[in-house]
């Protein structure tokens, strides 16, 4: 076979072989260009190609039966096999597809129990393992959702949040801060969060039970990313009425629209003690707190307070008021919460 080769090797085909090296930028294909420039010279024998490609013999004697049959196309055309055929047919992909989008299994190890049932037959784990993420499967922390949510009324706020904007009685000439306004409580119980480790190492935090608790008032203007918080011991109508008024100190001269879920210490409207004027209310749907942005902020300051042991209130409320006060200066990085999504467009557009 190496001789054919040398009587195919003519000046030509040795030049035609070293220009396709300067040019060609694939790995696999610079690998048999360089067996063939060996191949074509009579100095070397099979068994020194092999080892200076690092390919066996049989290898080399293919790539080089390629060439004699095809030439340079047939050389530098990747041929695949069809391979051991697939056993996930379209019934078993549309059984995962289902399974994954409704969450129905935690584990890689219930997915292979429910397909060996279904279909009565044994799978490898390794295998269904495989098809769940080639079906882009990937394992998540589900989110809870109250059983009487409706969805629904979710959705239809999202659409209509422009329209609910447009039927708030505003005084005209003044220019209007819409805010999404939430509160948080932390203290002294450790939250527990996952965190980076070695593999085979389980992790572990100090723990210790104190009942002793922080709130937080927090609004977050969707148009232009300013806001503001207020540190309490306590949630009650006293306190709402307090951060409402901090809103008009902090930006006197404006309307107030804020959007707010039904807490018990959320007034419902506007004639309500609890809300001053120039405030102006807006309510979520019942149970929809992904529909308020600020519980991303809350849940991102919990990343810096998670899985660590707090000795005292006064110390945790420093730190909490110190992470909030990053985002206070800096509304740039409120705004990339949002994104463009409704929220955002909904107020612009108003």
């Amino acid at each position: 076979m190496l001789m054919a080769i040398r009587k195919l090797g003519s000046s030509e085909e040795r030049q035609a072989v070293r220009e396709l090296l300067k040019t060609e930028a694939e790995g696999w294909k610079k690998e048999r260009l360089i067996a063939l420039k060996l191949g074509m010279d009579p100095k070397r024998t099979l068994q020194e190609i092999s080892n200076t490609v690092g390919r066996g013999t049989a290898t080399v004697q293919r790539w080089f039966a390629l060439y004699q049959q095809s030439g340079f196309d047939g050389l530098l055309k990747r041929g695949y096999g069809k391979g051991r055929p697939s056993t996930m047919d379209e019934q078993i992909q549309a059984f995962l597809a289902e399974g994954l989008e409704q969450g129905r299994w935690n584990t890689a190890v219930q997915a292979q129990d429910q397909l060996q049932k279904k279909f009565k037959r044994k799978f490898k784990y390794k295998t269904v393992w495989h098809w769940l993420k080639k079906k882009a499967g990937v394992l998540r922390r589900p989110r809870p959702v109250h059983k009487k949510k409706d969805i629904g009324k979710a959705e239809s706020f999202k659409r209509n949040f422009l329209g609910h904007l447009k039927k708030l009685p505003l005084a005209k000439g003044k220019p209007v801060k819409i805010w999404f306004a939430d509160e948080s409580r932390y203290g002294l119980l450790p939250t527990i969060r996952r965190v980076w480790t070695l593999r085979g190492l389980r992790p572990h935090v100090d723990w210790q039970t104190q009942y002793k608790w922080s709130y937080c008032y927090g609004a977050l203007d969707v148009a232009d990313g300013s806001s503001v918080f207020l540190q309490t011991p306590s949630v009650n109508m006293w306190w709402t009425r307090r951060f409402l008024e901090e809103l008009l100190k902090e930006y006197p001269g404006h309307e107030h629209v804020v959007v707010w879920d039904g807490a018990g210490f959320h007034a419902k409207d506007e004639g309500h003690w609890s809300v001053p004027e120039g405030i102006h209310l807006v309510a979520l749907p019942p149970y929809s707190p992904e529909l308020n942005p600020i519980e991303k902020l809350w849940d991102l300051v919990q990343d810096h307070t998670a899985n660590k042991l707090w000795e005292t209130m006064e110390q945790l409320d420093d730190v909490v008021g110190k992470l909030l006060e990053g985002w206070w200066r800096e509304p740039r990085r409120v705004l990339r919460l949002f994104g463009k999504n409704w929220h955002r467009l909904s107020a612009n557009a108003f």
